[in-house]
Parts: structure tokens; C-alpha cells; sequence
């Protein structure tokens, strides 16, 4: 079945490509694809070059930005369909714009939504274990990444990944008799006089400091990949200006409020991001007394070694809220359950378990204090479960506290139920509700 679509799509793209012109052949294409960081590394790399005055577009999770214009790509799609990709191109085109970046994802590169582009440079930022429910295995995921290499140009940069050892060993041996291409290979050991606090990122690579204000000790590897595809096109001096200015998108670890307690949104919806994402608040918290708020779900219909998440939260994490992310046609209470029964493992204890809306106001005034490693599960398949969550941390979380709020990012819908609805939502509109007082 599969297979069908992927050829009904490869037919989509060439009429698509013919009826505008093949217009990626006109243009310089930035690829970045990887399991984390890629929609932080095509967002800085597009900010990058642009403010260094280069005329450039983006295509990415979170829109797609042509001059001043920003589109919408869809509530979860990264890579457009393959119809839109040539349209969005063709219009570029006509804007004057040169360069584009696309982040392109496994389902993207396999299904043949990117057919016509051929890529002057790329990098994979690592290759986690996800969309396995996609993909059937690892290793075909790893090789659907790897299209992109196979789509870089001759004399095409590629960009790689050196830290993440289990992406490192795979495509070492995938590249060895690969010729006609420039492989650069990166490590964050590379840099030196790292510092990472609330403020930002610091530190000094090939005999140059650079300073960005991005939280997350993983973007210094995102910068490094950045900063290497950026040398390509513009000098040194205008990367380091250009980084200085640039802000997280929509979703990645967006820092919504600093007091009394810090509230930050993200996207890591995988146990390897998770983990990562708290190591890097464990690192920002004020005191060694301030409380790591964790609150997240797991999607259904998807792979279900992410609910592994739950063990993640309760080792690295003080107190878990487990909530729903996108359900779909799944039983919430089964996900959370296994969200649940992971962060036992973890050393967590469920304290109790809220069965609906009318049961979460009836009852959330009973905890004045939740201890360290307590978790609590939200089982109610309503908008209201993800919004009580995220209300009941920002209520009981005391000054200096961290409230971190996962899985949604920029994403501005939950889907739900059978026939599934995507119902409008975004954290951002419910912490804004929350910090005004509003809920």
C-alpha cells in the first residue's frame, strides 16, 4: 500500500515539477533533515544567511517564509505535499530569492515529496529512533534519512553529525565509497569556553567567539552544524552578527514567563530530545532547590517507544504531569498508563489520577505540596486535559521553580477521537490565559 502511495506521490511531483518549470534547479537548496534539532538548525541557518544579505527562503515545520511573507505548512506536516513544494519554489523564484532551506523529513525523502530538488548542501543532525511505526525498523529510517545524501549534488557539502555515536557508526559505513562530495564531519568537542545559562549560548570555535540566545546545551551542536553550512555562502564576521540576534521558533524551548518561576514550551516528543531538553534545564534552574515541573503526552497511532518518556521525566524531572498530545483513536487512559508505568521504573510514584474535567475541579485543591517524584496522569480525552495539566503546574509551582511544557511546540491543534477532529489549540494561547489569570 505503501508503495503505491509513494508512486502516486513520485506521479504528483513530476507533473507538479513539469507544470512549474522544475524551479529547485534554478535555486541553491539547503537540505537538514535528523530525529532532533532540525527545525531549530533550519530556522538559524535561514535567520543566518538572510541577515548576512543573502536573498533566501525557508521551508520548514513551522511555515514557510518567503520574503516577508509567512505560510503555514499544515498543523503536523514538515515537508509539504508534492504538489505545493514546486509552487512554493516557483513563487521564490519570482521574489528574487536565491537560496532556500528545507527541512526535510524520513516520510518527506521517502515518499517522494521531494522529487526534482537536488541539494548544494545538506546535514543530518543525528538519527534517534522515531516514526518507527512509519518506517518498521531503524534501519530503514536511517536509510530514508539517507536520501538526502544521496540527493546532494556532486561537489555538494555534507554535513555531519560525529557525537551521536549509534547515527556516527551507521553512516560511516554508509559513506565510504561515496565520492563527488565535500563530508564534514562535526563534533561539540571542537569547541571551547562553552557557558550556557537562562540568557543564551556561548563559545569559541576555529579562533572565534560566538554568543546566541538560545536555551538548550544541545544547540551548540545545532549552531556548529549551522555555522559550517553558513562559512559556505558568507564570511565569518557576518555569521557571528547574525547569530547574535537570532530567537528560538515557535515551540523550541520558548521561555513564555522568568518570574516568579520560569514557564518554557517545547517540542521534544521522543525520550533521546527529552532527556536532552531536561539536562539542559537542569543546568538553567536557579537553585538546587527549584522544582523541575515535567509536562507531557505521548500521540497515539504512533510509536509507542516514545511513552518510554515517562521514565525519562521521573529520573531526570521533580515532579510529571502526564497529559494528553494527540490521542487520536488511541484510549487515553491506556497511553497514559504506559507513560505511567515507564516513570515507576524511573523511580516515580503516581499519585493520583484525575478521570475527568468535573473530577480535576472538584478535587485539585486537595495537594497544596507534591513531592519530589510524584506524578500525576490526566485520563480525560478533552481539550480541558491538556489545559488542567498545564494550569495545576503553574498554580503549584513555587518562585524559582521550572514549569516545562513538551510534545506541542508550534503546533496549533489536538487531535482527537474517532473519526479523529483537530481541535484549535496551542500551549502558547494557554500559558498566555493562565499567566493574565484568564483560567
Amino acid at each position: 500500500m505503501q508503495k503505491l502511495k509513494n508512486i502516486y506521490h513520485l506521479i504528483q511531483s513530476l507533473i507538479a515539477n513539469v507544470r512549474y518549470g522544475f524551479p529547485a534547479r534554478k535555486l541553491t537548496i539547503i537540505g537538514v533533515t535528523g530525529t532532533d534539532g532540525k527545525t531549530t538548525t533550519t530556522t538559524m541557518l535561514y535567520h543566518t544567511l538572510k541577515e548576512s544579505g543573502v536573498k533566501v527562503g525557508m521551508i520548514s515545520t513551522i511555515n514557510a517564509k518567503i520574503g516577508d511573507e509567512e505560510i503555514d505548512t499544515g498543523l503536523h506536516v514538515t515537508t509539504p505535499e508534492p504538489w505545493d513544494l514546486p509552487r512554493l519554489l516557483r513563487r521564490m523564484i519570482r521574489e528574487g530569492i536565491t537560496h532556500v532551506v528545507i527541512e526535510s523529513t524520513s516520510s518527506g525523502l521517502d515518499q517522494n515529496r521531494l522529487f526534482g530538488v537536488r541539494y548544494d548542501a545538506v546535514t543530518i543532525t543525528n538519527i534517534g529512533h522515531d516514526h518507527i511505526d512509519y518506517h518498521g525498523s531503524w534501519k530503514k529510517y536511517a536509510q530514508a534519512k539517507y536520501k538526502i545524501i544521496e540527493k546532494t549534488k556532486d561537489g555538494g557539502l555534507v554535513v555531519l553529525n560525529y557525537d551521536h555515536e549509534e547515527s556516527r557508526d551507521w553512516l560511516e559505513r554508509k559513506i565510504e565509497n561515496v565520492q563527488n562530495k565535500n563530508i564534514i564531519w562535526y563534533s561539540v568537542d571542537e569547541l571551547l569556553d562553552t557557558n550556557h545559562s537562562v540568557d543564551g549560548i556561548t563559545f569559541t570555535f576555529d579562533d572565534e567567539t560566538y554568543s546566541i540566545p538560545l536555551i538548550g546545551e544541545y544547540n551548540f551542536s545545532n549552531a556548529l552544524g549551522v555555522i559550517i553550512i553558513a562559512r559556505r555562502y558568507v564570511a565569518i564576521n557576518k555569521i557571528i552578527n547574525a547569530l547574535k540576534t537570532f530567537s528560538a521558533p515557535l515551540g523550541r524551548m520558548q521561555v513564555m514567563q522568568t518570574e516568579p518561576n520560569a514557564v518554557i514550551i517545547d517540542f521534544a516528543h521522543t525520550p533521546s530530545s527529552l532527556e536532552r531538553a531536561l539536562e539542559s534545564i537542569q543546568k538553567i534552574r536557579p537553585t538546587e532547590q527549584s522544582a523541575i515541573w515535567c509536562i507531557f503526552g505521548c500521540a497515539g497511532q504512533r510509536d509507542p517507544d516514545r511513552r518510554r518518556m515517562g521514565l525519562v521525566s521521573a529520573k531526570m524531572a521533580d515532579k510529571t504531569l502526564i497529559t494528553l498530545e494527540d490521542p487520536r483513536t488511541e484510549d487515553i487512559v491506556a497511553i497514559n498508563t504506559e507513560i505511567a508505568e515507564h516513570g515507576e521504573k524511573g523511580g516515580g510514584q503516581v499519585i493520583t489520577r484525575f478521570v475527568s474535567h468535573e473530577d480535576f475541579e472538584k478535587r485539585n485543591n486537595e495537594f497544596n505540596n507534591l513531592e519530589n517524584k510524584a506524578i500525576i496522569s490526566f485520563d480525560y480525552p478533552t481539550i480541558e486535559n491538556r489545559i488542567d495539566a498545564i494550569s495545576f503546574a503553574c498554580k503549584m509551582a513555587k518562585p524559582d521553580d521550572i514549569v516545562y511544557i513538551t510534545g506541542k511546540g508550534h503546533e496549533e491543534s489536538l487531535a482527537i477521537g474517532d473519526p479523529i477532529v483537530e481541535y484549535p489549540y496551542t500551549d502558547q494561547d494557554t500559558v498566555e490565559a493562565i499567566i493574565t489569570q484568564d483560567v
